[in-house]
């Protein structure tokens, strides 16, 4: 009765071109400095999601109870890595694992009560972890960036379920410090297989199998991207957001103060892009997270993001709502203000029918769940 009912407030909410929703803050606790790797995953299978998150590669999670109600437990230590990190059944057998730079971490099923095994996959400390079936041969693949001077390189990773082995990858270009995460992968030519997109830059599959790449080095938006002093970084999403049947690419600019947050329309295939502002020209705001969902259920997509570490004065948290469904309007919502926000992640968090986001700083301790009060 309780889905009928979900089901029937939602085409409501379509039908009628309801207001934006309003989002309540929730604490879910304080813990951590200098952290990433953060994900939204029913861990423990009680029917919610929990908040995962790791400092530099050692992991740990809030089990949700309710939204004011969040336990904290640990869940893995040994993988060494900047913010990247992913959830992925590694060794498919149902649980999720979590890839997180050097390593991944075994789900044991009971993580209430024991720490996931660390297993070494000998793959590079970095600053994005994505997973995606870049050779189209069904299971899931790892790709992962890095600016760090050791390993300065974007590589793909065809991932081998045997514990503590070597993975075979191939190294696709240079490495930046920050490019292909949230969702910085899908089909741009058209063509049937994955592509990748890093930044200012996107390596078109040529054959599909992940072994040759192609790279487009032109996606500068005007006055050019705003690196900071760790060079360019930008938080990516392959997605159609102006629904006209190719796929596009929205960024939000990271790791240096006063960025902005744009997509770039497809035309011809991935030949020809064109720049749109989201965001204003100036935010004062770094913009170190990036989530395109349907946060009003009017049936198209909107963008989420917020103020990060090298923001300047009050941090927002803010989503553009996508006003005419087909990204030519924007109409911008402060949800909260005074919260540092990071590596933030979206998706239906208490399980009823609308998405929700959770966040927290890079250094600092308050994670913070805020829920989506559309239906409510």
């Amino acid at each position: 009765m309780k889905t009928l009912l979900t089901l029937i407030i939602c085409i409501l909410a379509f039908s009628t071109n309801a207001q934006f929703p309003e989002f309540q803050f929730h604490k879910i606790g304080e813990h951590g400095s200098k952290m990433g790797q953060t994900a939204l995953t029913d861990l423990d299978e009680d029917g919610d999601l929990d908040w995962i998150f790791g400092e530099r590669g050692k992991l740990s999670w809030f089990e949700q109870k309710s939204a004011d109600d969040w336990i904290l437990h640990p869940l893995g230590e040994g993988a060494q890595t900047d913010v990247g990190g992913c959830p992925i059944d590694i060794n498919n057998d149902g649980k999720t694992d979590f890839m997180v730079g050097t390593g991944w971490y075994e789900n044991t099923g009971d993580a209430k009560n024991s720490l996931f095994p660390f297993r070494n996959s000998f793959t590079i400390s970095c600053h994005d972890n994505v997973a995606a079936d870049v050779n189209g041969d069904g299971n899931i693949d790892i790709i992962a960036n890095s600016n760090d001077t050791n390993n300065p390189y974007l590589v793909w990773y065809n991932v081998n379920k045997e514990i503590d082995q070597r993975w075979e990858h191939i190294i696709i270009g240079e490495g930046i410090h920050g490019g292909v995460d949230p969702k910085g992968y899908g089909d741009l030519d058209n063509d049937g297989d994955i592509d990748i997109v890093q930044g200012s830059s996107w390596f078109e599959n040529n054959s599909g199998t992940g072994f040759s790449w192609t790279i487009h080095p032109f996606l500068i938006p005007d006055g050019g991207s705003r690196a900071g002093q760790y060079g360019l970084a930008l938080k990516t999403w392959v997605t159609d957001i102006d629904k006209d049947g190719d796929n596009d690419i929205v960024e939000a600019e990271c790791d240096t103060a006063d960025t902005r947050v744009f997509w770039w329309e497809n035309r011809r295939n991935g030949k020809k892009w064109k720049f749109h502002l989201i965001s204003e020209n100036s935010t004062g705001q770094d913009f170190h997270s990036l989530a395109v969902f349907d946060f009003d259920n009017d049936g198209d997509e909107d963008v989420f993001s917020g103020g990060g570490p090298m923001t300047q004065g009050t941090h927002q948290w803010i989503i553009w709502e996508n006003t005419d469904g087909k990204a030519g309007s924007w109409t911008k919502h402060i949800i909260l203000e005074g919260y540092r926000c990071h590596e933030a992640k979206a998706a239906d968090v208490d399980g009823d029918g609308d998405i929700d986001i959770c966040s927290k700083p890079w250094n600092g301790n308050i994670h913070v769940f805020m829920e989506n009060k559309l239906i409510d």
